[in-house]
């Protein structure tokens, strides 16, 4: 087998059915696909069975209990069986030719470690894409990391071995255990991001919530102050992230990434997913804050025949 494909998932919906059909057809054929469930509360076990049957590519592993995202990928580090292991998210679809390209660049470029690409962000219809250009030498990604993450996640294929010497993935920076491993690991080995698009990257509105994307921010921020101080505790990194973050202004913050999220879903052709955005963020302001969106917006799109309140 020329490399691993590392799924977790964990109520997955129907995306799941897409995600894993786009690394069946991929133009390489010789891999396995580790599939790890960790106890989800819809159908997608059942949908991972009815693959695993028609398919002896794919390893799937089922938990008794749920474990959360950190553990289930240290988990697929260490039950892989190959030196590169691709990772894939439940709810995205990998181009035909990702895991092609991404062992070719590997095999010829040993001195990288991770090695991701540029992206699509899915729009309505492929003809909707819109694509994302990344930093691609390790220089210009290591000056951006400690910034902002320019790594995507799911695009990403890595040398198993490296990354488990580093310890794997941080259970501690939840929902940024990525960001963390990739700025542990740009400094003792060398990242790259390979410049054409090999995923279809996918987003929701469904799920959004605006403590949610502050408490994302801080663990991002938790993952930077790591960066800089590797010496420290986690709960004086913590502290210290949370006066970094709240510096930047709470409220500015989450205004930014509800037009940033409803402006990325109209480019994409989802109008009716951005309105759904706009209304899932605006519920969860104070009134101050809704007047202040609302003088500074002009055409949101929860105002063209979606509620207000």
């Amino acid at each position: 087998m020329k490399c691993s494909v590392l799924l977790p998932v964990y109520n997955a919906g129907q995306p799941l059915s897409e995600a894993i059909e786009s690394i069946l057809a991929q133009d390489e054929s010789d891999f396995e696909f580790l599939i790890i469930e960790d106890c989800s509360r819809d159908g997608s076990a059942e949908i991972i069975r009815r693959f695993s049957e028609a398919d002896s590519r794919i390893r799937a592993i089922f938990h008794r209990q749920n474990v959360g995202l950190a553990a289930t990928l240290n988990e697929g580090l260490s039950e892989a069986r190959c030196e590169f292991v691709a990772r894939m998210d439940q709810d995205d679809a990998a181009m035909p030719n990702r895991l092609s390209t991404q062992i070719v660049f590997l095999r010829s470029r040993p001195q990288i470690a991770v090695a991701g690409s540029f992206v699509y962000h899915m729009g309505r219809t492929p003809e909707w894409d819109r694509l994302v250009r990344l930093p691609v030498d390790h220089e210009e990604i290591a000056s951006t990391l400690p910034k902002s993450n320019c790594l995507y996640h799911p695009s990403v294929m890595l040398r198993r071995d490296l990354i488990l010497a580093l310890g794997g993935y941080r259970a501690e920076f939840h929902n940024s255990e990525d960001y963390d491993l990739w700025l542990r690991t740009s400094r003792a080995y060398r990242l790259a991001n390979i410049p054409v698009p090999l995923l279809r990257y996918r987003f929701s509105a469904t799920g959004m919530t605006l403590g949610r994307k502050w408490e994302q921010a801080l663990y991002a921020q938790m993952a930077i102050v790591s960066y800089r101080h590797p010496g420290w505790g986690l709960e004086e990194v913590r502290r210290q992230a949370g006066l970094e973050l709240n510096a930047t202004g709470k409220h500015k913050f989450l205004l930014g990434v509800a037009r940033g999220t409803a402006d990325e879903l109209m480019h994409l052709g989802q109008e009716e997913d951005a309105r759904l955005a706009w209304w899932l963020f605006f519920r969860q302001l104070g009134w101050r804050q809704k007047i202040r969106l609302a003088a500074t917006s002009g055409t949101m799109p929860f105002r063209r025949g979606a509620r207000s309140s």
